[in-house]
């Protein structure tokens, strides 16, 4: 489940002559976006997003180690680069660095003016779970959702901390706003379905985790919802 809700580095910037870059990173050609940025004048944009986007494909390529250097590199270059603090704080997250992924989201999330305080709070909340920390987390999310309701990873993800803590009503009743919204979601229904098997709620159980099972037999979900099917065969 934590895969789906790793966190996702910010593929942005402003300046138009940066987009071929980004669209060979949108792409997943990493390879073609840093030839395209050791071109520096055909790359346009500034060296601080220069170093931000070769940041991002070392980073989406596997590279998370270099992919920090250059993140480093495009904030001593511009310090108020918000993108590139986030980009450094997911970084920090992948390295397993938890204690200092917190600093950073938490200082970017600390500036009001800044468009990016809700994808820094709820990247805060997955640094705070990789910690062990879950209330400190589900605090986070709260404050993620609270800035951007729309956030699906973030309301699935609230789902997720309630069964940890071990609310499982309160887990239900975030997989069904969420399904609201995503009524095909295997995951989503996978999870609703272990929820009401948790509270007892067996029939609920069944129905989605049969629906999972129908669906999609061959995929993991499916799987997983014919683990729980059997106890009532």
């Amino acid at each position: 489940m934590l895969a789906v809700l790793s966190g996702t580095p910010l593929v942005a910037q402003t300046n138009p002559g940066c987009d071929r870059t980004v669209y060979y990173i949108l792409n997943g050609q990493y390879g073609r976006a840093l030839q395209q940025l050791d071109g520096a004048k055909s790359a346009g944009g500034s060296p601080a997003e220069h170093e931000n986007l070769r940041g991002l494909a070392l980073m989406l390529s596997g590279d998370t180690k270099n992919a920090l250097a250059s993140f480093d590199a495009s904030i001593a270059l511009q310090p108020s680069l918000g993108e590139a603090h986030l980009n450094r704080g997911i970084a920090l997250i992948r390295l397993g660095d938890f204690g200092g992924a917190t600093t950073e989201l938490e200082k970017l999330y600390a500036d009001e003016a800044s468009p990016l305080r809700a994808r820094a709070a709820y990247h805060n909340a997955l640094a705070y779970d990789g910690a062990k920390r879950t209330a400190d987390a589900a605090t986070w999310l709260d404050r993620a959702l609270a800035l951007d309701p729309s956030n699906d990873s973030a309301l699935i993800y609230r789902g997720l901390l309630r069964e940890k803590s071990g609310d499982v009503e309160g887990a239900a009743k975030a997989y069904l706003v969420f399904l609201k919204r995503h009524p095909d979601s295997l995951v989503a229904m996978l999870r609703m379905g272990i929820a009401a098997h948790r509270a007892g709620r067996f029939d609920v159980a069944k129905t989605y985790l049969q629906r999972v099972s129908r669906e999609s037999p061959d995929t993991l979900e499916g799987v997983e919802a014919r683990k729980y099917l059997v106890m009532w065969e």
